[in-house]
């Protein structure tokens, strides 16, 4: 059996026969508040698993207007302090999300 190959949001929407908007608002964690059924919910996730899916971030900062990503601007990435600074930093956002 050949395993189709979902680059994007509308092949998943295509393969489970659903809309894009539903399967984004599962993706999103939406599906209780839009009312989608646990079962429609759940064949999102599993699909989500089987093909590997995984949201390009690029598309999604473009739709929401916010990218989620830091800038930092150093004087010299060479000098252990501020490697240790930068290093600090992408960390602690890390474990913010």
């Amino acid at each position: 059996m050949i395993k189709k190959e979902v680059k994007n949001i509308r092949d998943l929407a295509n393969i489970l026969g659903l809309s894009i908007t539903t399967v984004s608002r599962v993706l999103n964690g939406k599906a209780k508040s839009y009312r989608i059924s646990s079962e429609t919910e759940q064949r999102v996730l599993l699909a989500v698993k089987k093909y590997n899916y995984m949201p390009n971030k690029l598309a999604r900062g473009l739709k929401m207007e916010k990218t989620e990503t830091l800038g930092l601007i150093i004087p010299d990435i060479a000098n252990p302090f501020f490697s240790y600074i930068a290093k600090s930093i992408a960390s602690e956002a890390r474990i913010k999300g």
